[in-house]
Parts: structure tokens; sequence; C-alpha cells
């Protein structure tokens, strides 16, 4: 009996230690993971931040950033991923408060004020000018809001995740890519056609759907239960994206979100396109009351003042603003308005609500 009692403990304690070497194996692979797609940049917090800002407690924002920097187009030094247009901007605002996550799509056409070239040019450009951080200012410029990290992901990354994840379930608005309208499960390849295609509406449609499939794959990761599964999509994080999240915000954040309840809600910015009278180029011009609802309705999960009309480029410059034409420092420093909008008004009511919902 006294045997048989020793060789159960044995082969007990070998499971054990297997489990406990699988841990510490995963352990490592995720703290190496993160650090190889760890992308330092040049600024230590934003700008319109007072304090330093926690993760792993506090409510903040992320700037997602999608590219198309396939590895032939990057290898041996041909074009740095930094050099690429962003195809994609999504700002997500993670509310601690209220486990919910807010997303706007801006445009990639969205006339915007570049900081490092001190003109106002299409706000996809921003990222080709001056990297993640270029893209980062130029959203903290357009909305006046702290734009705390990003995560910068490249179309392989679509095709790897949601593989990995088994799919998703998406609802398809109508015919495309030969998939039929409603709500089927995807593969990786079709998700990526899906979220690529505006053939049909627009750039905009097209941004509708890409935080479609944010919240899709989201929710398709609370699934997963399995350290082998969580291991796969570590390696395909690795690989396919880069950020500025520390190792332990990301452990933080992957087991609070992914094991609470979170509503999403997402809102594309609104705006007004036209040709450029200096270069025949077409722009979007954003519409001011939706910056404006969207800025408060953002600054308030973060815990800041609203915003005045003044702390808005778009609003204060307004009709002074021409594309691809330098602005004065005295107009950017100095220049204030005399007659605000009347939406910016205090206890005004804003047509867009707090802005999100909006498509």
């Amino acid at each position: 009996m006294k045997k048989i009692l020793w060789t159960i403990f044995i082969i007990l304690g070998v499971v054990l230690l297997a489990a406990v070497i699988y841990i510490l194996y995963l352990f490592n692979a995720f703290n190496s993971g993160v650090s190889n797609s760890y992308e330092e940049i040049d600024r230590e917090r934003s700008e319109l931040r007072v304090d330093d800002v926690d993760a792993s407690n506090d409510s903040f924002t992320v700037l997602i950033l999608g590219i198309d920097a396939d590895a032939e187009r990057t290898q041996d030094g041909q074009i740095n991923a930094d050099h690429f247009r962003s195809d994609t901007m999504i700002l997500a605002t993670f509310d601690r408060n209220n486990d919910d996550v807010k997303m706007v799509s801006i445009p990639r056409d969205t006339l915007a004020y570049i900081e490092s070239m001190n003109y106002f040019d299409k706000i996809n450009h921003a990222h080709a000018f001056n990297g993640p951080v270029g893209a980062m200012t130029a959203v903290e410029s357009l909305l006046n809001v702290p734009v705390d990290h990003f995560v910068r992901v490249d179309m392989n990354a679509v095709v790897e995740i949601v593989d990995a994840i088994g799919g998703v379930e998406f609802d398809v608005p109508y015919e495309m890519n030969g998939l039929q309208p409603g709500v089927q499960h995807l593969s990786g390849e079709q998700a990526l056609a899906v979220i690529r295609n505006r053939s049909i509406d627009s750039d905009l449609g097209r941004g509708v759907r890409q935080m479609d499939l944010i919240e899709a794959v989201f929710k398709q990761a609370q699934s997963f239960s399995t350290l082998s599964q969580v291991d796969d999509l570590i390696k395909i994080f690795t690989s396919n994206t880069s950020h500025n999240f520390a190792t332990g915000d990301i452990r933080s954040l992957a087991s609070y979100y992914l094991f609470n309840d979170v509503v999403f809600e997402s809102s594309q910015l609104q705006g007004t396109g036209f040709s450029a009278q200096s270069n025949g180029v077409y722009y979007a011009s954003p519409d001011q009351e939706h910056l404006f609802a969207l800025s408060n309705t953002i600054r308030g999960i973060l815990g800041l003042d609203p915003s005045a009309a003044d702390d808005l480029i778009s609003i204060r410059l307004g009709e002074q603003v021409q594309p691809v034409q330098e602005v004065s420092q005295d107009l950017l420093e100095n220049f204030t308005l005399d007659n605000p909008p009347a939406f910016t008004e205090e206890g005004a009511e804003n047509q867009y609500g707090d802005g999100f919902g909006i498509e």
C-alpha cells in the first residue's frame, strides 16, 4: 500500500513539476515576446497629461495604427515601417471606471495639423513623416486629448490573429469579395478582405467595419482558456505588431479585460470632403461640432477638464487653414477666436450628443 501511495505521489509530483516548467516557459515567452515587439518612442508621456498614467489601473487611450508594411517592402532596408502612411487610425479609450471601450475611427483623408512639418495635411501622412509619435501628436492636436499608447499592426496580423482564435462571427453588411451579406464565420483572409474593401461604400464604411472587427476579435479572445492558445497569440502579437506598453501593463490588461464584461461603443469622425484649390488634392475637413463632442467625452473619461473652443486647433484656426502651407508661429501661438461657435458655449447642446454611436 505504501509503495502504491509513493508511486501516486511521485507521479503527481512529476505532473506538478511539468506544469510549473510549462508555466515558466510561457512566462518567459511572454516577456521575450513583449520585449521584442516593444518600440521605445521619443517621449515619456503626452504633454496633455499632468501625471503619469498607469494602464493597469487608470483609464487611458491607445492609438491603433494599421499599415500595409509587408515583409517584401520592408526587408533589406528598403523601407522602414515608420515611413509608411497609416492605412487605419482608431483611437480607443479604455474606461476603467465603467468597463467600456470607446473607439473613434479617423478617416485617413482628415485634414489635421502635422507638427513635425508645421502644416495641415492628411492625417495619415503623420506616421510617414515621424512614425508613431507623429501620428500620436497629430491625433492629440486634432482632438485635444492625450494619446497614451500606440499599437501598430500590419495586415498580416489580421489574418494570423483571426485564424489563431478560430475565426470570428461577423455581420457582413453586403455582398463583397465572394461573401454574402449577414452574420457568418470568417477566416483570417475573409476578415482581411472585408475590412480592406472600400469599393462599395467608402473609406468611412471601411472604418466602421474595422472597429466592428476589433470588437469581434476581442469577444472571441474572451473564450480562450488554455495556456497553449495564449502562447500562440503571443507569438503572433510579437511577429506582427509594435507598441509602447510595458510588459506588466499588457499582462494586467489582458487578465482584466478578457475576464470582465466589456461594452464597446464606436464612432466615425464626421467631415466634409473637398478638393483644395492650391493643389487639387482631396481632403476631408473634420466636423468641428463632432470634434468638440468627442474631445469632451474622452477628456471626461480621463478625468481632465473640458475643452474650450480655442483648445482645438481645427476650430481655432478654422477658415485660415490651408493644406500643405506652413503655419506662422504667430497664428499658432497667439490667434484666438473672437466669436467661438455656439456649440462650444457652456451648457450648449451638441447635435452629436457625446459624439459616439455616429457612423
